[in-house]
């Protein structure tokens, strides 16, 4: 009984760990949409912001007065 009880515990902790471990990857895998900026400055003052905040890294796309900020 005590087995049973101690492989139940380890296999919970494992599906645990995994499923907490899963939206770091996530995160490094795809593009995430923040918003629109007016200026590139602005959208690269965001991005770095991001950037600090824990992201890997991040894009401005656009031109003239519309400016997209993706992350990753």
């Amino acid at each position: 009984m005590r087995l049973r009880a101690g492989l139940l515990v380890a296999g919970l902790v494992t599906a645990i760990v995994s499923v907490l471990s899963t939206p770091a990857s996530a995160q490094a895998a795809a593009w995430t949409y923040i918003g629109v900026y007016t200026s590139k400055y602005k959208c690269v003052d965001a991005g770095q912001m991001w950037v600090r905040e824990g992201w890997n890294e991040y894009e401005c796309s656009g031109g003239g007065n519309y400016w997209e900020l993706w992350v990753r």
